[in-house]
C-alpha cells in the first residue's frame, strides 16, 4: 500500500487549492499519479464537481483513468468503470474514457482538443491538461480550460518542458514573473530524489535502497537522456533551437508610450507587411525613427481578409504616416500584392522582399540588432511578446542559422515578428532607393536590404 501514500512534493501539488496552478516537472516523478488522486478526491466529494482531463495521446488518457480507478478502490470511494465513450469535437468524435463515482460526479479523460472543453466547466468542475508542452495548439486548449474559472471551477496544467519557445515555457515564465495570476510549482529530479522518489521505486521493485544505488540509478538515467537531461530531468527548457530574441531583451524594449498612433510626430516612418490570406495573420508594423530610436507606432493585425482589403489598409497607413519605405513580403501570394501596391504607391516606396533563407536572416538580424542595442520601443503586449520570442534558430545545412516558428491555429506563424523585422530592415537602409535601381534588382530577383 506504500504507493497509495504521496511523497512530499506530490502532497504540496495536490494540497494547493489555487484556482489555476501549473507545474513544470522532471519526467516520470509521479505527478500524474498524484493528480489522479486529486481528481478522485475532487469528484468523489459530494461538494465537488466533474473532472475533465486532456493529454496529447490516447494511452495517457487511458492510463489516467486506470490510475483514478486504483485510487478510488484504495480510498474506498464507490466507482463504476464505464470504459470508452465518444464525445463530440465539432464535425468529428473523440474517443474518451470515463469513470463514474458514487457522488454522482464523473472523471472524463480525452486527447487534447480545445473544443472538448467547450460547454463544460460548471461550478466546481476541474480541467486538467497533462504534458501540456506536447499538445496541439496549447493556447486554445488553455483558453478553453480557463473558462472553467468563470463559475468557480479550477484548471491544472502539468508538463515537462519541450523547448524554451514552447507556449508551456512561455506560460511558466509569465507566472514566475507575476505577469499572469496563478500558482507555479517546479520539481526537478534531484528534488524528487531528495524527497523519496527512488526509495518509492525500490519499494515497488521490492529491492533494497541505498545512497550508492540511488546515485548509480540517477547517473544511469542522466546518461540515457544525454544532452536532453537538462530539459527532461532538471526543468530547463532546451535552448538547442534557441529563441532568436530572449525574454529579457524583448522586455527591455517595452515602453508605455509605444504602440500609440497618436504619438506619431511626423518623423521618418517605415512599414513592414507580412502578407497572409487564410492560414496566418496579416500584419503591418509601423515604425517612426526619433533620433536613433525606432518607435512602434501602430501594429495592425487581421485574419482572412481579401487582398483588396490588405491593399486598402496599406493605403490608409501610407496616407497617415507617409513612409519612406514599405517592405512587403513578396513570397508566394505576396507577388500580386506587391505589384499592385507598387502601381498605387510607387515602386520607389514599396519594396517587394522575397523571403528566401538569406533574406529572412537579413530581416531577422535587423530586428535583433535593434532589440539588443535598445534602439526599439515596443508596447507591453502579450501577443507581440510571444511572437517575438517564438522564432527559433538552429544550424542549417551550410552552418548558417535557419529560422523557424511553430504555427498556431489562432496566433499565426510569428507573423508580428516578421512584419516588425521587415520594418526594421527597411529603416536600416536609410533613404528610399532610386526607382530604376529597385526595378533592376527586382527584375534580376536580387532584393535585399543593403
Amino acid at each position: 500500500m506504500s504507493r497509495f501514500s504521496l511523497l512530499p512534493y506530490q502532497t504540496r501539488w495536490v494540497s494547493d487549492d489555487a484556482g489555476f496552478k501549473v507545474i513544470e516537472k522532471a519526467r516520470r516523478i509521479g505527478i500524474s499519479w498524484a493528480e489522479a488522486y486529486g481528481a478522485v478526491v475532487h469528484a468523489g466529494n459530494r461538494g465537488g464537481g466533474n473532472v475533465y482531463y486532456q493529454a496529447y495521446n490516447l494511452e495517457m488518457t487511458r492510463g489516467f483513468i486506470e490510475d483514478c480507478a486504483r485510487w478510488a478502490k484504495a480510498l474506498e470511494i464507490g466507482a463504476t468503470r464505464l470504459g470508452e465513450t465518444l464525445i463530440a469535437d465539432g464535425p468529428r468524435s473523440l474517443r474518451a474514457f470515463r469513470i463514474a463515482l458514487a457522488s454522482g460526479r464523473e472523471i472524463l479523460a480525452m486527447t487534447s482538443a480545445p473544443r472538448a472543453f467547450r460547454s463544460r466547466g460548471r461550478p466546481g468542475d476541474l480541467a486538467i491538461v497533462d504534458e501540456a508542452a506536447f499538445v496541439d495548439d496549447l493556447g486554445q486548449v488553455l483558453k478553453a480550460a480557463m473558462a472553467f474559472r468563470v463559475w468557480g471551477g479550477r484548471a491544472h496544467v502539468i508538463s515537462t518542458h519541450n523547448g524554451e519557445a514552447n507556449p508551456f515555457a512561455v506560460l511558466c515564465h509569465d507566472l514566475r514573473e507575476g505577469r499572469r495570476p496563478g500558482s507555479l510549482h517546479r520539481v526537478t529530479l534531484k528534488e524528487a530524489l531528495a524527497e523519496g522518489l527512488f526509495r518509492r521505486i525500490c519499494e515497488e521493485r521490492v529491492q533494497p535502497w541505498s545512497t550508492r544505488a540511488e546515485a548509480a540509478w540517477e547517473a544511469a538515467l542522466r546518461t540515457e537522456y544525454g544532452t536532453h537531461a537538462g530539459e527532461e530531468l532538471d526543468c530547463i527548457p532546451a535552448a538547442g533551437a534557441g529563441a532568436w530574441l530572449g525574454w529579457d531583451a524583448i522586455r527591455a524594449c517595452e515602453h508605455a508610450a509605444a504602440g500609440d498612433p497618436a504619438a506619431f510626430a511626423g518623423g521618418t516612418a517605415t512599414i513592414g507587411v507580412d502578407v497572409a490570406r487564410r492560414r496566418d495573420l496579416w500584419v503591418a508594423a509601423v515604425l517612426e525613427q526619433v533620433g536613433d530610436v525606432l518607435w512602434l507606432r501602430e501594429l495592425v493585425t487581421r485574419r482572412a481578409i481579401p487582398f483588396s482589403a490588405q491593399r486598402a489598409l496599406v493605403g490608409v497607413l501610407a496616407a497617415r504616416y507617409r513612409p519612406a519605405r514599405i517592405a512587403v513580403d513578396q513570397t508566394g501570394m505576396g507577388e500580386a500584392v506587391v505589384e499592385q501596391l507598387q502601381e498605387e504607391l510607387g515602386s520607389a516606396t514599396v519594396d517587394g522582399v522575397l523571403m528566401t533563407g538569406p533574406r529572412r536572416l537579413d530581416a531577422a538580424t535587423a530586428l535583433r540588432e535593434a532589440v539588443e542595442d535598445r534602439r526599439l520601443r515596443l508596447p507591453a503586449d502579450a501577443d507581440l511578446r510571444r511572437d517575438l520570442h517564438a522564432v527559433r534558430a538552429e544550424a542549417g545545412p551550410t552552418g548558417a542559422p535557419r529560422l523557424m516558428a511553430e504555427r498556431s491555429a489562432t496566433d499565426g506563424h510569428a507573423d508580428r515578428f516578421w512584419a516588425l523585422a521587415l520594418a526594421c530592415a527597411a529603416a536600416r537602409t536609410g533613404s528610399p532607393r532610386i526607382e530604376g535601381i529597385a526595378a533592376r534588382r527586382r527584375a534580376s530577383g536580387l532584393v535585399d536590404f543593403f
